[in-house]
């Protein structure tokens, strides 16, 4: 799978408090917790997992809840092809019940990419075939 576009995954490891990290499948997997405090009250997301391919140094996928603009929670698969909300929540939901869902969205979105995968190239590969020979 492709890495991650967006670089606000490092800042979640370094300011949110690390929830656990395990092994699941192929990818190893890091979930983070925010809570709200003085300092971070709206802090858009309340746990993020981000999932880890072995030798790719930046997450190629992540599960979030997430918060909208009028406070209803979302849980979101995030890929280098695209986020889909997953489901919607009028609360928080606790982080096993997060935990438990984020996984089984998480797991049918790799396997979508793996599909995606063995039937042709990937995104980078058709990018640099789109735009043809380098010039010298």
């Amino acid at each position: 799978m492709d890495a991650l576009r967006d670089p606000s995954w490092m800042r979640e490891l370094y300011t949110s408090s690390p929830a656990e990290r395990f092994e699941r499948g192929r990818f190893t997997v890091v979930s983070v917790t925010a809570r709200p405090t003085p300092l971070h009250q709206f802090e858009r997301y309340r746990y993020r997992m981000f999932f880890f391919e072995p030798g790719v140094g930046r997450p190629v996928m992540s599960a979030d809840l997430e918060s909208d603009i009028l406070g209803a929670w979302r849980l979101t698969v995030t890929t280098a092809s695209g986020s889909s909300i997953a489901m919607s929540f009028d609360e928080a939901p606790d982080y096993e019940t997060f935990k438990a869902a984020a996984l089984s969205y998480a797991d049918a979105a790799a396997e979508r990419a793996r599909a995606g995968t063995a039937a042709g190239r990937s995104t980078k590969e058709r990018a640099t075939a789109k735009r043809g020979p380098r010039r010298a």
